[in-house]
């Protein structure tokens, strides 16, 4: 679930005119941070973010960076709260005679989604100009690969449909993951990833299918397994294969990255 904490007043030096960098100026912190659902089972403090503490670091990072623009702030901002932040916005009012107040925002989500939609139409584009059709099967994306086919014009064309098998036992009773595959791989694996592959071609009856498996975080990883890590699948009538990347980034970024990369793989696989 996300947590936002709105309205964080910061009192440091901003800016790049000479009387900017004696005299500090006000700057308000927005953040939305990806925070794990249980805190809304259990109601306890322990599984949530300690707002006031969040706040002072996010102080004391923007006192002691002394940034010249509010760009530089909001990214201060943003690593100051650490690996869970999903979004950060800084304003600074009264910046420029005229306007009342000037913000940014980090990272730009805007240009993150425009190279996933422009991804999303070339696959369309390519899978229409052969006469193919295509399937997802997504566990850390949570669908996010088959609502980029689907925000498409006339992806009905090409797109079957896209399984979010998020658990092991949907990925066996969905998929037919094998659950010795699970038990000696784990979920997120180059053998898992491929058998989800080749499920979701076989169940949509598609020319090609691509599925995505990993550690999106905040938590959840290992030395063997980091964060970040997301196993890809692409079956095809030519076979399947796997391929992984550890992407950087908090959870969202990673997401987002791994949606972007299953797209490209399609693209790839239709154009050959």
């Amino acid at each position: 679930m996300t947590l936002k904490i709105d309205g964080i007043e910061v009192e440091c030096i901003i800016g790049d005119l000479p009387e900017e960098r004696i005299r500090e100026q006000t700057l308000v912190v927005d953040a939305e941070l990806d925070i794990p659902d249980r805190a809304a089972e259990t109601d306890a403090l322990a599984d949530t973010v300690d707002y006031a503490a969040a706040a002072e670091r996010v102080r004391a990072a923007l006192r002691a960076a002394k940034c010249r623009m509010i760009e530089r702030a909001a990214k201060v901002a943003f690593d100051a709260l650490g690996p869970g932040c999903v979004r950060v916005k800084v304003v600074k009012r009264g910046a420029v005679a005229g306007i009342a107040a000037a913000g940014a925002v980090y990272p730009c989500a805007d240009a993150a989604d425009g190279e996933t939609t422009a991804a999303a139409g070339r696959l369309v584009a390519a899978l229409k100009a052969k006469g193919l059709r295509c399937a997802t099967a997504e566990s850390c994306t949570g669908g996010g690969v088959a609502a980029a086919i689907t925000g498409v014009a006339g992806a009905s064309e090409v797109f079957a449909g896209g399984a979010v098998v998020y658990e092991n036992a949907t990925k066996e009773k969905v998929l037919g993951v094998s659950g010795e595959t699970l038990r000696l791989h784990g979920a997120v694996s180059s053998e898992t990833a491929a058998e989800m592959a080749t499920g979701a071609r076989r169940l949509y009856e598609t020319d090609f299918a691509v599925s995505l498996t990993g550690i999106a975080g905040p938590g959840g990883g290992s030395a063997e397994k980091p964060v970040g890590l997301v196993w890809f699948g692409l079956a095809s009538a030519a076979g399947v294969r796997t391929e992984h990347v550890v992407f950087p980034g908090d959870r969202a970024e990673v997401r987002a990255q791994a949606v972007r990369h299953a797209l490209a793989m399609l693209v790839e696989a239709a154009a050959g």
